[in-house]
C-alpha cells in the first residue's frame, strides 16, 4: 500500500468519524432546565426576595419524609397558615423535566400537606415551595434524593 492510498483511507475514516458524530447530536435529548430560563432570570430579583422573606420567618417550614410509606409531610408554622392565600409545591427534576411534578398547598386547619411519593422515581430531586400571604411572597428550597 502506498501514501496515497493511506492518506485516502484516513480521510475516509475522519468523514465517517463526523457523521457518526453529527448523527449521535442530532438523535440525543437535550432538556434544559427551563424554557424560559430567560425570563426567570430577568425575574430574579423578585426570587431573591422571596428567598429573603422566607429566611426572615421566626417559624419555618418543617419538612419531614417517611421513607417507608413514600410519603412526605410538610407542616406549616402558625404564622404561615394564618396568611395564606395561595402556594405551590414543585417537584423538579433536574435530569429530566418530562418527570416535573406541581401540586397546590391545601394546607388544612392543622397547617400540614402530605404528599404522595410513589409517584416519583428515585434519584435527585428538588423541592421548590412558593406561597403568598396577604403582603409578601415567600420561596423556600428543598434537596432530596429518593
Amino acid at each position: 500500500m502506498n501514501w496515497g492510498t493511506k492518506i485516502i483511507i484516513a480521510f475516509v475514516c475522519f468523514i465517517g468519524l463526523i457523521f457518526g458524530l453529527v448523527y449521535t447530536s442530532i438523535n440525543h435529548d437535550i432538556s434544559l432546565v427551563a424554557d424560559n430560563y430567560y425570563e426567570q432570570e430577568l425575574a430574579y430579583e423578585d426570587q431573591i426576595q422571596r428567598i429573603k422573606n422566607s429566611n426572615d420567618l421566626k417559624e419555618k417550614l418543617d419538612f419531614k419524609i417517611d421513607r417507608q410509606a413514600l410519603m412526605a409531610t410538610f407542616t406549616f408554622p402558625g404564622a404561615i397558615k394564618e396568611q395564606f392565600k395561595e402556594g405551590t409545591i414543585h417537584f423538579f427534576r433536574p435530569s429530566n423535566a418530562k418527570m416535573d411534578m406541581e401540586y397546590p398547598m391545601l394546607m388544612g386547619k392543622e397547617g400540614v400537606q402530605e404528599v404522595n411519593l410513589k409517584e416519583l422515581s428515585n434519584g435527585f430531586w428538588k423541592i421548590k415551595i412558593n406561597w403568598k400571604s396577604d403582603k409578601k411572597e415567600f420561596y423556600q428550597e428543598i434537596s432530596l434524593v429518593l
